[in-house]
């Protein structure tokens, strides 16, 4: 299909304020992206995965470029554990495995019996969380040095999350992360664990950090960074990260995970990309990835979600078709194949003529039929009225069964259920008189 303006007209009609305003940035030219779908992503609530679908899915990961995949928690149980060590014996490509820990040997034992040969290490390091598990500044490091040097000695390579670091009083922070890495972390993390960042202040912490620690350092210590979504901003400030100077962003495949979710793997990459900042992802199998993902998570996807959402790349409007018509990017940032996407019209209310002939030449395009423009301009109201008319009662009835369904399949362990197997269990601990005692 030929379009109205060319390559050469399109540098010149299209103002890339992006460009222009980050002309003074030193961006990097290549970030590994490190995923947590797997571990933080499945903390969404009533999420289970199965073994299957967790090998499945870090196989698709491994496939698609993702650096660095975060497999689970071995401490959790021992479930958990031969969970993780699976999954560490099976074959990957592209990918490092890691698994997570506290700052406890028998955390780090638990990752010594899967086999794995790189961990994370975290702790929440804010005031409030040292109020709450009653320890120490002091405490903290030297729990952290501890742990970090024995893991080290039983043969890891060791990462660091600061958790709540994006609310933790900043000589603490840097005392952290500068203990951690004397201790022998090869990375470090920003964790912003309950989504309260801004880009302003991602971009204020992120800078402070790499001036009074990373600068000063006589070694090249990477950053990554680990953002909630908690007020909508997770993607907005993982950019921000890495604009900034952090080269391991943290994902979770379609936004998945505790209460709003993390970052969106499918997301960043194509924002990065689109920066000219390579991620090492092939974009083109995103909706292959995200669909595998929904489907295993049970968790539907929102028809407006940015690169996979079926809407992401859909028009209805007869003006915005008449645009794209002439040339895509009128109204579309990206050419949807660069995802793996196709563009798609749609026919309602807001139809015009050019939806219409378009929708004639490509529904009915065997008839070579010359219809004149005032019949197409009939076809045209007819296609609104009947969209306007369409019963409103039935809509709302399928929304409301759909939205009834959902709850089968996010409900979790019902009270019910939670209330029999206390009760296997709490019985000999209940006096012989109480209500709730059987009788005989």
């Amino acid at each position: 299909m030929s379009y109205k303006f060319s390559k050469e007209e399109l540098r010149e009609l299209l103002i890339d304020y992006n460009e222009i305003s980050l002309k003074n940035y030193e961006l990097p030219d290549f970030i590994d992206i490190w995923d947590e779908t797997l571990r933080d992503g499945e903390q969404s609530p009533t999420v289970y995965l199965t073994l299957d679908e967790k090998i499945h899915l870090a196989k698709l990961m491994d496939e698609i470029g993702v650096k660095l995949i975060a497999v689970g928690f071995p401490a959790v149980s021992d479930l958990e554990k031969n969970i993780v060590k699976t999954i560490v014996n099976e074959n990957f490509d592209n990918s490092t495995i890691l698994g997570i820990a506290r700052p406890r040997e028998s955390d780090i034992d638990a990752c010594i019996y899967t086999d794995l040969k790189e961990i994370v290490l975290f702790m929440p390091i804010s005031p409030i969380f040292r109020k709450t598990l009653n320890v120490t500044e002091v405490e903290q490091l030297n729990q952290i040095k501890t742990a970090i040097h024995y893991a080290i000695d039983n043969g890891f390579k060791v990462n660091w999350v600061s958790e709540d670091c994006t609310r933790c009083d900043f000589p603490h922070l840097i005392n952290v992360f500068n203990t951690a890495i004397e201790a022998g972390a090869e990375r470090v993390v920003i964790g912003d664990t309950v989504g309260v960042l801004t880009p302003q202040s991602t971009t204020y912490l992120t800078n402070r950090i790499k001036k009074e620690l990373i600068s000063p350092l006589k070694k090249k210590v990477p950053i990554g960074i680990h953002t909630h979504n908690d007020f909508g901003l997770a993607v907005a400030n993982t950019i921000t990260g890495v604009i900034e100077g952090c080269q391991y962003p943290h994902t979770c495949i379609n936004g998945y995970g505790e209460r709003a979710g993390n970052a969106a793997l499918e997301e960043v990459a194509t924002i990065l990309e689109r920066l000219g900042i390579k991620t090492g992802i092939d974009l083109t199998r995103l909706p292959e990835l995200s669909e595998v993902c929904e489907q295993y998570f049970c968790k539907p996807l929102s028809q407006y979600k940015p690169i996979v959402g079926e809407y992401a790349f859909s028009h209805e409007s007869g003006l915005h078709i008449a645009a794209i018509l002439a040339h895509p990017l009128t109204y579309e940032p990206i050419n949807p194949k660069m995802v793996g996407r196709q563009r798609k019209f749609y026919l309602g209310k807001f139809s015009g003529t050019r939806s219409i002939t378009h929708a004639l030449q490509n529904k009915i395009k065997v008839l070579d039929l010359n219809i004149p423009i005032d019949i197409i301009r009939k076809i045209g109201i007819e296609v609104k009225k009947k969209h306007e008319t369409t019963s409103k009662v039935e809509l709302k009835k399928s929304f409301n069964k759909i939205k009834e369904e959902l709850k089968k399949i996010t409900k979790g362990v019902s009270d019910k259920d939670f209330f029999e197997i206390v009760n296997k269990y709490a019985q000999p601990y209940i006096p012989k008189d109480h209500p709730l005692k059987p009788k005989n």
